[in-house]
């Protein structure tokens, strides 16, 4: 909320009332600095005028109300012009300097304030000078005002997604194209059918507009679907059936029903769906299968789990359809293993069982033998290169699967967690230059010496290179299909004459189980297999790994393997390949948030060096506020590397949540009122007694600043009986209002800090792994959980305290290591 000094100086610079100007910020919800407001007003201004000559929509988007005297977005043109033209002739030291900023930079307020972030885009742009934009984005500001007057808090993503659709246009990251000019007998109506529709499917980059143009023609708030703010959540279901040939008498097996169920679920539902990584408000299509038996089929009686496994060519299992669900097969024993592996040597070689075998039996073979050894999805391997030396490769090398011959090495690509803004040039030099961090690799690959002699089979393909390229095709494309089913037949072959239970994603799976069981850490196993699952993809996305890491761990698990392997073939140890490793690879995959200790350390001495400046300070109400916001700052730095405080919230914590004996904490981050996904964390001793130590500043900011009311009351609320809107950390503004601690707000009192807040968690991810804390342990530690893996569950064998006296050495290290020590705050001025 804007301080009121700062509405009353804004009323007094451009002569407007100030109601009319509270109702104009309101409408915007405008960011409590009012950062670029001369930008964003000029811009708001040009919007609304664009749709002000399109009658037809700004009829339908008059929103007025004189009974209850609230006026539309439009109604408010005269008091922006009275703004604007203040603010161009004012001195600059007649208004703060963020009113007149031209920086463009939207980071900080894009998720809290949507519409101002989305209207701070400077004349530089491309779209800056087109009609088309302005008139689309004059729609997304009259309909989001017509929400908020109609919904207030019981809106969903609508503004959000469709400020986003605008942003993304206005910062070049989508097609301004995507934005046809909008024909001047319009009406709102016509505008979502016309524009914002292909036929009768959504359009699918402007799906946020969409979506919010929808609710404000149905008059709709909160809901999963689009429809009408609460109530019951709307269902889709959408039959298909395929009924076999009726002329064929002997048709076996089942026929097949496909039910698509889209549904929001209650509040039960949606619970389960944060524990599997979905979030609460995310749609989301679950598909299930269905099976009527003929009396005649084979698999009559059959589990269901084995009845899909054996349908498993025609029918799309859960775990494909949609990732965010897990599901995973049980591990194969190294009998098996052996058994798979001494299957796919002789399909290559046309030995024991599999003598009468074709050409693409060849190719089946090779496809199973590399199941083992790199442990990759099929459709991956199936798009593998091969390259004669590792200078041959492209230099863009997002997904590239490749063996280099020269090196008889694998490349393997090491997916990049996907953000939705690159870093700010001020957060790069702030992480390269002081943090001596370097540059995450995005999409780029590491290269491991095979532990096979994997270049002996490929040899003998005799491989043709296509035109154009440096590359040969290992399996060529257009036999894919065919591959891929001779591969599936052999295995079924081997489970029927061994009584087995083999599957092409079990053998793919065995060394993403072997590296785990070598690092305990999902997300390694992932970054090196490409095997994603919800927990490991959410995870990475914190994560930093040294690409030579990753290169120890592949040999240290396929080493491992094979030697388990070979033993149960009979293999005499001579017979080992021994491999060479003749790439080194460097730098740094995952995360862009690389931060290194470093910045850590002078963080905390750049906070503790402010401290110390503003005690300094002669004696007086002006000062005393300083220092109390400097503590406070230091205090929320220390929590959040401490923590790993999700930063999407302020840091309200209550004295009776925490337990100042044990050292546990409840926090809920990231999650809905009823906290039902709130979890347990520790404080280091030293960090309770800072948090004592911040009690005492307190009371003697309480008995300093007596004659100020609101402060008195807030800080008597807090030290002695805690009410659930009662923060225990806050700002003091220079108008001496309390500002709630939020992450905007922290970065705003520390300007130097130009990561974003919860870069906490990127460092703390890559740095418990760093010291080998288990990966179950940084998993339960971070709130990451995927189902069946929740800590302290009914089924659980993790509790608290076991969790954490693992963890407390590693914490207590890291404490030290950074500098964190108690500081007295204004009990010892």
């Amino acid at each position: 909320m804007v301080v009121q000094a700062e509405l009353e100086q804004l009323a007094t610079l451009s002569g407007a009332e100030l109601s009319r100007i509270e109702g104009l910020l309101a409408l915007l919800k405008a960011p409590d600095d009012l950062t670029q407001l001369l930008l964003v007003l000029e811009n708001l201004s040009r919007a609304l005028q664009a749709v002000q000559r399109i009658h037809g929509i700004r009829r339908d988007l008059d929103d007025t109300s004189v009974e209850k005297g609230e006026q539309d977005l439009f109604q408010y043109l005269a008091v922006i012009a009275q703004i604007t033209t203040a603010l161009k002739g004012c001195d600059r030291g007649s208004c703060p300097d963020e009113w007149l900023a031209q920086s463009g930079k939207q980071r900080g307020i894009i998720n809290d304030h949507p519409e101002w972030a989305m209207l701070i885009l400077t004349p530089g742009a491309e779209c800056y000078d087109s009609d088309a934009y302005w008139q689309h984005a004059g729609v997304v500001m009259g309909c989001s005002a017509i929400q908020r007057k109609r919904h207030q808090a019981r809106i969903g993503s609508e503004i959000t997604a469709a400020c986003r659709d605008i942003r993304t246009i206005g910062n070049g990251k989508k097609p301004l194209g995507l934005l046809a000019e909008i024909a001047g007998d319009a009406s709102l109506e016509s505008y979502h059918r016309k524009y914002l529709l292909k036929g009768d499917e959504i359009l699918e980059p402007l799906s946020g507009i969409e979506l919010l143009v929808r609710k404000v023609l149905g008059h709709k708030g909160k809901s999963r679907d689009g429809g009408g703010g609460g109530g019951h959540s709307a269902r889709m279901i959408e039959r298909h059936i395929e009924v076999p040939d009726s002329g064929d008498e002997e048709h076996e097996g089942p026929d097949r029903s496909v039910q698509l169920l889209e549904s929001a679920g209650d509040e039960q539902a949606q619970g389960r769906q944060r524990t599997a990584g979905l979030h609460p408000k995310e749609s989301q299509t679950l598909r299930a299968v269905s099976f009527t038996e003929h009396k005649a089929s084979p698999t009559l009686g059959f589990d269901l789990r084995d009845l899909i496994r054996r349908q498993s060519s025609r029918i799309q299992h859960i775990s494909q359809t949609n990732q965010r669900l897990p599901f995973r097969y049980a591990s194969l024993s190294r009998v098996e293993l052996a058994l798979a592996a001494k299957a796919a040597y002789e399909l290559f070689t046309g030995r024991g069982r599999f003598e009468q075998r074709n050409d693409e039996d060849v190719y089946a073979g090779l496809l199973l033998l590399l199941m083992i050894w790199l442990g990759r999805p099929v459709e991956q391997l199936l798009g593998m290169r091969v390259y004669n030396h590792r200078h041959e490769l492209p230099k863009h090398r997002k997904e590239v699967l490749a063996f280099l011959v020269e090196e008889h090495a694998f490349v393997l690509p090491i997916p990049s967690p996907e953000w939705r803004n690159s870093l700010q040039d001020d957060a790069k030099r702030l992480l390269y230059t002081a943090g001596d961090s370097t540059p995450a690799l995005v999409d780029e690959v590491v290269v491991v010496a095979s532990p096979v002699r994997m270049g002996k089979f490929i040899s003998r393909l005799g491989l043709s290179r296509k035109s154009r390229t440096k590359y040969r095709e290992l399996f060529p494309e257009w036999r894919h299909a065919t591959i891929e089913g001779a591969m599936r037949a052999a295995v079924s072959k081997v489970n029927r004459t061994h009584r087995m239970r083999l599957t092409p994603l079990r053998i793919s799976q065995a060394l993403f189980d072997e590296i785990v069981g070598h690092s305990s850490d999902w997300v390694d196993a992932y970054l090196l297999t490409g095997q994603r699952f919800t927990v490991a993809d959410v995870a990475a996305h914190y994560y930093s790994v040294p690409a030579g890491y990753l290169e120890t761990l592949y040999h240290s698990a396929a080493v491992s393997l094979r030697n388990s392997i070979y033993q149960y073939l009979s293999v005499e140890e001579k017979h080992y390949y021994a491999f060479k490793q003749v790439v080194q690879n460097k730098g740094d995959h995952g995360s862009k948030l690389n931060l290194k200790p470093l910045l850590l350390t002078r963080l905390v001495k750049h906070l503790k060096s402010e401290l110390r400046a503003v005690k300094r300070l002669p004696p007086g109400e002006e000062s005393w506020r300083q220092a109390h916001n400097h503590y406070v700052a230091y205090i929320a730095f220390w929590i959040l590397f401490a923590t790993g405080y999700r930063a999407v919230n302020d840091l309200v914590f209550r004295w009776r949540e925490i337990d100042f004996t044990s050292g546990f904490l409840v926090i809920s981050d990231k999650d809905d009122e009823a906290m039902s996904q709130a979890r347990v964390v520790w404080l280091l001793p030293e960090l309770r007694d800072q948090l004592r130590q911040y009690a005492s500043h307190l009371e003697m900011l309480q008995a300093r600043l007596y004659h100020r009311a609101s402060l008195y009351e807030h800080l008597e609320a807090v030290l002695s009986e805690p009410q659930p809107d009662v923060p225990l950390m806050f700002f003091i503004s220079d108008s001496w209002q309390m500002v709630q601690l939020s992450p905007e707000n922290l970065r705003r009192q520390v300007p130097l800090f130009t990561l974003p807040v919860n870069a906490s968690r990127h460092y703390l991810r890559s740095a418990l792994r760093a010291e080998r804390i288990r990966g179950e342990l940084v998993n339960a530690f971070m709130g990451h959980a995927q189902q069946g893996q929740e800590p302290f569950g009914a089924f659980s064998t993790l509790t608290p305290v076991e969790m954490f006296r693992e963890l407390a050495p590693v914490l207590g290290k890291m404490r030290q290591e950074a500098g964190w020590t108690v500081q007295q705050g204004l009990a010892d001025v």
